[in-house]
This record gives C-alpha cells, structure tokens and sequence, in this order.
C-alpha cells in the first residue's frame, strides 16, 4: 500500500465505515461517488470488469472480504490522487452510524 501513516488511518477508517455499515454495498458506492472515480475506471484499476464491481456495490455478490475492500480501497485512493482529489477533503465526513455492543 503506498500511502502515507495519515492517509493510511484514514483508508482504515473509511473500512470500518464500510465493514461496520448496515448496508456495506452501499457504503462502497458513496465513497466511490464521494472521490468522484467511476465504475469502469475503478474496475480497470483492480483488474476486475466493471459488471463485477456492480455486483458488489449493488449487494447482488456476497460479501467479497478483507482483500478486496482493501485493494478498493486503495485502488480508489491512487485514482482519487491522480484526479487532483485530497483524501483530507474526503474522509472528513462520518457516514455510518455504527453502535458496537459490547458484553
């Protein structure tokens, strides 16, 4: 992962939002959208074709794990980056309303 220590607590805090969400699908497109990168720009990023991002973002493919939120992640970041997008101006913002119980 090539970013730096700020930005890489910002790209976990982005994946708590996503893995803690109600609805994870739906968070993974408002970041999308939120770094203004498209589906087909993204899917090419990570080597994937653009029907199978859908899929995740539209909730019609189970959960796809770890690995691939991260690599998402990342690969949103870097394009995000090249498009003249700051992280800062990105991650400021919570999304999820997430209450964790704990025993």
């Amino acid at each position: 992962m090539s970013t730096n220590i700020n930005t890489g607590a910002e790209l976990t805090w982005i994946a708590g939002s996503v893995v803690l969400s109600d609805n994870p699908p739906q968070q993974l497109k408002y970041w999308r959208k939120k770094f203004g990168v498209k589906q087909a720009d993204l899917a090419r990023k990570m080597d994937i074709t653009p029907s199978v991002l859908s899929d995740y973002e539209k909730g019609r493919r189970p959960s796809p794990g770890v690995n691939f939120i991260k690599r998402y992640l990342v690969a949103l970041y870097e394009l995000a980056k090249s498009n003249g997008k700051a992280m800062e101006e990105m991650a400021t913002s919570p999304v999820a309303n997430v209450h964790i119980n704990q025993p």
